[in-house]
């Protein structure tokens, strides 16, 4: 058994080759599965689960180096098999919780929703579904709608509004039947100036529910609420901003001064 002095553990994984040393070890937490490391599907998908699917706590205190999944289900993962069966051992199939509790499970549900739905893999993540959240991957449907890459030349986000319907279909999402109201449900839209004075006009969406979070930019992008800048960002329209400023109004003022019904 180790005591406080000694990493037997970490010795072991940098004499395997799993990493150069344990100072290295300690800053990525995690191993990777190295480049040349070939991986069938759904394995090769990019997600950072998947590419990083071994956590790693260091030593702290009395409490000895320890590795784990960063979920039970990777434990077909062939990395994982291959590093198994190099240690001689089975991995802990519930992770490797620090002396707090904290582990990086919950995180690597995330990744595997957002990057697959950056990667523009809906139909992968579905497919995938068992290694995240419903929650996770309804943050990833709003995430993919507010952003684009920024090498994407036309203004739309990660994923069109016609694929975020069938991914929040998937998984159950039932659509609101009042549309004002959800986007109304996100914080009142503030200006923020840019440099060189130009105005940027941020959606914050406060600490609503995924579902509500998602259906609310899936509603405001349909309605002409919310527009992408040149950069490729989604923000508050001109429409949008005057939509919010009426409430309940069944008009509203638009900019030019004339009065619109709030249809």
């Amino acid at each position: 058994m180790d005591t406080p002095n000694t990493d037997t553990l970490g010795d072991a994984l940098v004499e395997k080759g799993f990493a150069p040393n344990v100072g290295l070890l300690d800053i990525k937490n995690s191993l990777a599965v190295p480049h040349g490391f070939e991986l069938p599907e759904p394995w090769n998908l990019p997600s950072r689960m998947f590419r990083h699917p071994i956590e790693v706590c260091p030593p702290d205190g009395t409490q000895p180096r320890k590795i784990g999944l960063r979920h039970p289900l990777l434990a077909d993962h062939p990395y994982v098999r291959h590093v198994e069966n190099l240690l001689g051992y089975e991995i802990d199939r519930n992770g490797a919780p620090n002396r707090h509790g904290y582990s990086s499970g919950p995180t690597a549900r995330w990744w595997h929703a957002v990057d697959l739905i950056t990667a523009r893999k809906w139909r992968e993540l579905l497919a995938t579904r068992e290694f995240t959240e419903r929650e996770c991957i309804m943050h990833a449907v709003a995430f993919g709608c507010r952003y684009s890459h920024h090498e994407d030349k036309k203004a739309s986000g990660y994923i069109s509004i016609a694929d975020a319907r069938k991914v929040m279909g998937a998984v159950g999402a039932s659509e609101p039947g009042d549309r004002s109201a959800t986007i109304r449900a996100f914080s009142a839209p503030s200006v923020c100036r840019q440099d060189k004075g130009s105005e940027h006009w941020p959606i914050n969406t406060g600490r609503l529910s995924a579902e509500a979070e998602a259906w609310g930019m899936i509603f405001g992008i349909e309605d002409g609420w919310l527009r992408y800048d040149r950069a490729g960002f989604l923000q508050w329209s001109a429409l949008g901003r005057e939509r919010y400023a009426a409430g309940d109004s069944a008009t509203y003022m638009q900019a030019s001064g004339q009065a619109a019904f709030a249809f």
